[in-house]
């Protein structure tokens, strides 16, 4: 049997209802960590999946903070996850009500989570916690000071390659071209980048996630939702390239190099 505590069913849990009673389990979003596919059922974590919501005219909107009061509609990332909700009716019968479809609902889903990652990566970067250009990104890999790498994915694959030995065992995204990631530096391209571990780190890395799923370039094993990114309803992409990082590594002291 499902567990009721997955299913996405209520109206938003940010605010007590009118009369100042406890709304029942049945008309509110689980406070827990998962949320289930309203398309495949699949279950993740909450920050691995879309959010929709239905505005008062019907529209369905988009809610990548999933902030937005109203019930939440989730979809595991993918675009023809989004594009086969939208033509077999699946967002109407979650809602159960009629909704009014964007033609373009997932092409708005790629710009807003594009323009989120670049933001991002644009305050990691007055923090003093991101750096762009292969030497520097280098430095940053090869003194442990790296979390993460950025590559272009339309970057010249030399350039990945004299790259890819050095981040062997780190999160490596490829899920912008050179003008979007040269945008998050006021540049006009980028091809490489790091970011240092912490907050804006974390948040950015669940949006690169979702934004990479969203456009097929992950070929990982497990993204950072702990989701094997082969199961059924995985069907834009798996996680990030690379292999998953533990905590606590030396990376100056590595021998190993990867096949």
């Amino acid at each position: 049997m499902d567990d009721p505590a997955l299913d996405d069913d209520s109206a938003d849990d940010t605010a007590p209802p009118a009369s100042g009673k406890r709304a029942l389990a049945d008309d509110r979003e689980p406070d827990g960590p998962n949320r289930r596919c309203i398309l495949s059922r699949a279950v993740r974590r909450r920050d691995a999946m879309l959010r929709f919501v239905v505005a008062p005219d019907g529209l369905v909107v988009p809610d990548l903070d999933a902030r937005l009061p109203g019930r939440g509609l989730w979809l595991s990332p993918g675009r023809d996850v989004v594009e086969t909700a939208a033509a077999k009716g699946v967002f109407a019968r979650a809602a159960k009500r009629a909704v009014v479809l964007p033609p373009d609902l997932a092409e708005r889903v790629d710009r807003l989570l594009e323009e989120r990652c670049i933001d991002l990566v644009g305050l990691a970067r007055k923090a003093g916690q991101a750096v762009a250009g292969f030497e520097k990104v280098k430095s940053w890999v090869h003194t442990g000071r790296a979390g993460m790498v950025l590559e272009a994915w339309d970057g010249s694959e030399g350039g990945r390659a004299k790259l890819g030995a050095e981040t062997w065992g780190m999160p490596v995204f490829r899920a912008m071209d050179r003008l979007a990631l040269g945008r998050a530096f006021a540049r006009e391209q980028a091809v490489h980048a790091a970011v240092e571990p912490g907050g804006l780190a974390r948040r950015l890395e669940a949006d690169l996630i979702r934004l990479a799923r969203l456009r097929g370039r992950l070929d990982g094993q497990t993204d950072a939702a702990g989701t094997d990114t082969k199961d059924a309803d995985r069907k834009s992409g798996g996680p990030r390239s690379g292999h998953p990082a533990p905590r606590e590594r030396d990376r100056r002291d590595r021998k190993t190099k990867p096949l």
